[in-house]
Order: structure tokens, then sequence, then C-alpha cells
């Protein structure tokens, strides 16, 4: 393992995205958790640190949003980078007046070479 490599938690709807997920970031060395929506995300956030969080933007029961905004708000897990998926750019997400945002965001569908990058860059400030 790279002095990078952590627990990473997948939170997505997409089972396929979450299997897709995990055999890149496995393959790279990490260990990795996984979610299918928000309020599962922060079940597991109580009970393990997570170096990097990537999160699908919708999802039933509580949407990336609402976790990156529960996430940044607490004092205790402010500081886990998080990367957002989506199937288009965050409505939003660059306006000045939105008080939460992810570190970082990633289009669906993306490929494989795609989600390495973000994740060393996360890695590094987390």
């Amino acid at each position: 393992m790279s002095d990078n490599s952590g627990k990473i938690l997948i939170v997505d709807d997409d089972k396929d995205i979450r299997l897709l997920l995990n055999f890149i970031l496995s393959k790279a060395g990490h260990i990795v958790m996984q979610a299918a929506n928000g309020a599962e995300a922060l079940e597991l956030i109580n009970k393990y640190r997570f170096k990097l969080i990537i999160s699908d933007f919708k999802m039933p029961v509580m949407d990336g949003y609402e976790l990156v905004k529960r996430l940044k708000k607490a004092s205790e897990t402010s500081d886990i980078p998080i990367l957002l998926l989506t199937g288009s750019e965050p409505m939003g997400m660059a306006s000045e007046d939105l008080e939460y945002r992810p570190d970082d965001w990633l289009s669906k569908p993306f490929n494989s070479g795609d989600i390495m990058p973000k994740v060393i860059k996360l890695l590094s400030i987390g």
C-alpha cells in the first residue's frame, strides 16, 4: 500500500458504479467500503474514519448534497475530502452562495482513468 492509501467510502445507489469504483480503488491498494445512500454512509462514518468519500449526487433517502452539507458542518468530519459524482455539473456548485461544497466533482459517465488522478489529489489534501 502507498502512503496515501486508506479507507475510502463509496456512496452510490447504482450497484454497478459501486462495484466499478471498488475494483479500481482496491486494485490501487485502498480499503473500500460501500453505502447505497447518504443515510447508510452516515452510519458507516459514525463507525469508521475515512480518508476520502466518493458520493453520487442524486440518490434516494439522502442525496449527495445533503451528505456533503452534514459532513462539512460537523467538526469531526469537516476535514474529510469529498468527491461528488454527477450526471451533469452540479447546479450551483460553483455558486458563491453555496455554503457547503464538495472538494471536487466528476461527471458521469467517467472512465477508469478519470477517477484515480482525482483520488490521488484528494488523498494528498486529506
